[in-house]
């Protein structure tokens, strides 16, 4: 029975060519089996097999589906460890952990078991080479050794691997080759072969006479094909027949068919034929950054949907997809595109197993950090009330908790009724349980199931990635679980806790694909379907594919061709040393570093052969940082086949150029500048504001600051979940510490007047009320700041006690943290009226009464600057004006002034306004002393502009008011949200 070879260039018609025996196998009433490359491709051609009837009759899998059946039929296969029970053997075996090395010791084990080598007859390679290259002695014991270990392992646990596994059956089949039947393999789309998938096709088409079919892109002759030459050559030597299939120029549209089929018939040629012109079916795209790169590509997609193409039709190919998956989603959500992109996931990134990780962490690790025990408490059904999680969260930063430990602790002291620590006490209990020795794996996937549960319980269904996550998690636990049956010492050789540890290194190391549909994508609802959307693939995938349009991005010079990658264990020098030493031609290995440019320019023929109406190249000049990028020299290959016009039409944009709209199909295109914030509109919200009665003063100062600002900090009262800013801090233990310091004076003198003979003691009670009063008012999460800004302020304040004691007033401290609009506070003051129903509530610092005429001025303390008098309205300063009128209220008293009374900073010198006709005498700045009128004129002025901003605020009027918004020239404090530019 034969071994049929087609070969021909990649517009030959080879899957044609395949149906039609396909059709002939399923004439003669044989059951076919189709094997092509993807998943993707498995499905296209059962749609086509199932809509030419023909589908009951063939089989389509993949590779891994032809070796399974290939076991399947031998039978007495050994089973096979999971690959992450394989990972911990070799790590075992090895005495290493890391996960790169683990992988490599993986491959070139998986390359030995297929090339059927021994221990001993590798062990007699590696002594021969190592004799005759003696600085290589130690390192080629050290393979031996392992290699003898890790199959030692695999006969005491009575597994095997895939590889000797499949080894193992395609033996038993030349044996008997009865057991396969007469199945005949067709096999398409294939570029290359692996020696294992080589063995399967000798195997079954020269052994054990099965009817096999192979295509292969390849021509004699070009160069473009060189990188394939050693493959056909193999393939060539096995055939019993070859057909050689002529290019088609047919394969390409009418508009498109001569610029496409030259370019397919000349590129990488040496003899190039005579340039020319590529119509509309080659463009060039030239982005001045990565960015700029895909905006180019986002906006000629939409062109192409706005002219009829559909989404399924296109397709972009970057050789690394997923290092573009974040800026690819926000470009293409921005204008609106469809797509589809297998993304790799890493399982600690997903809500699920993020969750497991936490508890598993905070379990083992009595220093482990907050982040994973919020992880596990987000979790759906941790928590019956997941704000909890919030309020613990917000505690603990604020109050600069950094470990899981330390944030249980806060929890049981908070009395929550909610008591969630049980799963986490149950797998502590297991952690270091030497006697049950798989009890904390069964714990870890009871977690894990329980976990899993309460999220598929939860309103919203289980979001793919989950359930991928969740899928992965238990396969990897079911590996160990089996590994710690059989042998426990290869997970915890060392110590007790090694074995929790291990688990977590293998669950956080665990990474999955996943699809990302469209259908899960809010924006992109209109374009639900996942066969309407621009599929992202690498060039790879491209083999058995036909495409209408294609857009080659990142031809990058280092992306596109990729630079060869060094053998992880042996160099290419290494192994030929190897093979002259031992005769072992079966080390010979993969593609070699001087044959790893032919591949890719293999890889690239096959990549632009494939669109049949369209093919766009693009690259970037530069990256994000501004640093040059030199393009691919591919494109100038491309290029030098066609006339001058193709590069100099190319769509140029700079780096960081905005870009504009495309006719309104998108809500705004990426870059272009976003609507900023407008009027409240939401009754609800504005019936609550208009009913608002009492507002503070400092809620009327960010009004008038920045409405934006007063929304984000006021209304939507968003915590923050960082500590309290030391400044805040110290102003409050400040204000507490000078209250505590002129009460303890009043009841110690019978005044809380500072004077010289008191100074003493007030610096007493001021040490003294630091130091209570600082439980309440913690100066630092930090321990290592306290001191230092504990003694600074001490500082601070004793200045502000000479100064006050130097410059000694006439008035008494009467009034000590006066409250007003408080009615559930004894001894307050009535709230503020400003009328139209706005009332003011607040406290103040300090009133100063003049024993003798009733006279009293209000004090607002202020960690620094105080603001002229003059300048209260201009300056949105409306708090002791405010504070002036409330305190009118009390009996027996008229208010001849307000000062903001600076604590810190070189001039301590309390600034506002004093009337000159107040009948005492204080020592002010000059010009804070104003006649009466002037001065009700400026309180009039400042109570007008607060009332002003009330009247506002009331009304939902939002603006952005970017140059007061924040302190100094700061500009903007919430840009995100307001949207505005200074």
């Amino acid at each position: 029975m034969p071994i049929l070879l087609l070969t021909g260039p990649a517009n030959a018609g080879k899957a044609r060519a395949m149906l039609d025996l396909v059709r002939a196998h399923h004439a003669r009433a044989e059951r076919p089996l189709l094997v092509v490359p993807t998943r993707a491709d498995s499905e296209r051609f059962a749609g086509e097999l199932s809509a030419s009837g023909l589908r009951p009759g063939v089989r389509v899998e993949r590779f891994d589906g032809l070796i399974a059946e290939v076991i399947r039929r031998a039978g007495d296969a050994p089973p096979a460890l999971g690959a992450l029970a394989r990972e911990r053997v070799l790590a075992h075996v090895s005495g290493r952990s890391t996960r790169g090395l683990i992988r490599a010791l993986g491959a070139f084990v998986a390359e030995l078991e297929v090339a059927r080598i021994d221990a001993p007859r590798l062990r007699s390679a590696l002594d021969a080479w190592g004799a005759a290259d003696p600085g290589q002695r130690a390192r080629a014991a050290w393979l031996a050794d392992l290699y003898e270990s890790y199959q030692q392992v695999l006969t005491q646990l009575g597994r095997s691997d895939p590889e000797r596994r499949a080894a193992h059956a395609l033996d038993a089949l030349r044996r008997s080759p009865a057991r396969w039947g007469a199945i005949p393999v067709l096999l398409y789309g294939f570029d290359d072969f692996t020696r294992l998938q080589l063995d399967v096709i000798e195997t079954l088409g020269t052994v054990v006479g099965a009817r096999v079919a192979v295509s292969l892109t390849f021509e004699r002759g070009r160069d473009a094909f060189a990188g394939r030459a050693h493959i056909f050559q193999t393939l060539a030597a096995l055939a019993t027949e070859q057909r050689e299939l002529p290019p088609r120029a047919e394969h390409y549209a009418p508009s498109a068919r001569g610029a496409l089929h030259h370019l397919e018939r000349h590129i990488f040629e040496p003899r190039r034929a005579r340039a020319r012109s590529a119509k509309d079916a080659v463009r060039f795209l030239e982005g001045g950054g990565e960015r700029a790169e895909l905006e180019l590509v986002a906006e000629e997609i939409r062109g192409l949907l706005r002219r009829g193409v559909r989404a399924r039709e296109i397709v972009l190919a970057h050789r690394s997809p997923g290092t573009i998956a974040e800026l690819l989603e926000e470009v293409f959500t921005a204008h609106a595109i469809p797509y589809v992109l297998q993304r790799r996931i890493r399982f600690a990134d997903t809500a699920l197993g993020g969750a497991l990780l936490g508890a598993l962490l905070v379990t083992s690790d009595a220093d482990a950090g907050l982040e994973p025990l919020l992880k596990w408490l987000r979790a759906p059904g941790v928590l019956p009330e997941p704000e909890l999680a919030d309020e613990l969260e917000a505690r603990a930063r604020r109050g600069g908790i950094v470990t899981a430990a330390a944030a249980l602790t806060l929890w049981d002291a908070a009395h929550w009724s909610v008591q969630p620590l049980e799963p986490l006490q149950e797998l502590r209990k297991t952690a270091g349980a030497r006697a049950a020795r798989d009890a904390f794996l069964q714990c870890a996937t009871c977690e894990l199931e329980r976990l899993a549960a309460a999220a598929a319980a939860a309103p919203e269904p289980l979001a793919p990635p989950e359930e991928r996550a969740l899928h992965a998690a238990r396969r990897a636990l079911e590996d160990l679980r089996e590994l710690a049956r059989i042998d426990f010492g290869l997970l915890a050789p060392e110590y007790p806790h090694e074995d929790l540890a291990t688990l977590i290194a293998t669950l956080r190391g665990l990474e999955f694909v996943l699809p990302v549909d469209p259908a899960h994508n809010p924006s992109l609802a209109p374009h639900a379907a996942h066969e309407e959307a621009v599929a992202i693939l690498d060039p790879l995938v491209l083999r058995a594919r036909r495409v209408r349009v294609l857009f080659l991005c990142g031809l990058q010079e280092g992306v596109f061709p990729a630079p060869a990658r060094a053998e992880p264990l042996l160099s290419e020098e290494e192994r030929r040393r190897l093979i002259e030493s031992s005769g072992l031609l079966a080390l010979a290995g993969g593609v070699r570093g001087s044959e790893a440019l032919l591949a890719e320019r293999y890889l690239f023929y096959t990549a632009i052969s494939r669109p049949e109406e369209l093919l766009v190249l693009s690259w970037h000049t530069a990256d994000d940082d501004g640093l040059a990028r030199s393009r691919s020299l591919f494109v100038d290959d491309v290029r030098d086949l066609f006339s001058c016009d193709l590069h100099g039409a190319r769509s140029r944009r700079a780096l960081g150029e905005l870009a504009g709209g495309d006719g309104g199909d998108t809500a705004h295109a990426a870059g272009s500048r976003p609507r900023e914030i407008a009027p409240l509109r939401e009754e609800r919200v504005l019936a609550d504001l208009h009913e608002q009665r009492l507002w503070s003063a400092s809620a009327l100062e960010a009004w008038a600051g920045c409405p934006a600002r007063w929304f984000a900090e006021r209304l939507l009262r968003a915590r923050d979940l960082e500590p309290e800013p030391e400044p805040l801090a110290r102003g409050a233990l400040a204000h507490a510490a000078l209250r505590d310091v002129l009460n303890g004076l009043r009841r110690e003198t019978g005044s809380a007047r500072l004077r010289p003979e008191t100074l003493a003691r007030a610096r007493t009670l001021l040490r003294a009320a630091l130091i209570e009063r600082e439980s309440e008012h913690p100066l630092s999460v930090a321990p290592e700041r306290v001191p230092g800004v504990r003694r600074r302020l001490q500082v601070d304040l004793e200045r502000y006690l000479e100064h006050a004691t130097e410059h000694e007033s006439p008035l008494e401290p009467t009034h000590l943290e006066l409250s007003f609009g408080f009615d559930e506070e004894q001894g307050g003051l009535p709230a503020l009226d400003l009328g139209d129903g706005i009332q003011v509530r607040g406290r103040i610092d300090r009133v100063d009464v003049d024993p003798a005429g009733g006279g009293a001025v209000v004090y607002d303390y202020k960690s620094s600057r105080a603001p002229d008098a003059g300048r209260w309205a201009r300056e949105r300063s409306f708090q002791v004006a405010l504070y002036m009128r409330a305190a009118a209220s009390l009996p027996a008293t008229h208010i001849a002034g307000g000062f903001y009374q600076p604590l810190s900073g070189r001039d301590l010198r309390a600034r506002g306004a004093l009337d000159q006709d107040a009948g005492f005498e204080l020592d002010c700045v000059r010009g804070d002393t104003r006649e009466h009128d002037e001065l009700q004129a400026l309180v009039e002025e400042a109570v007008a502009s607060a009332r002003e901003a009330a009247a506002q605020a009331r009304g939902g009027a939002l603006q952005a008011r970017p140059r007061t918004c924040g302190f100094g020239d700061r500009g903007c404090m919430y840009p995100t949200i307001c949207r505005c530019e200074r």
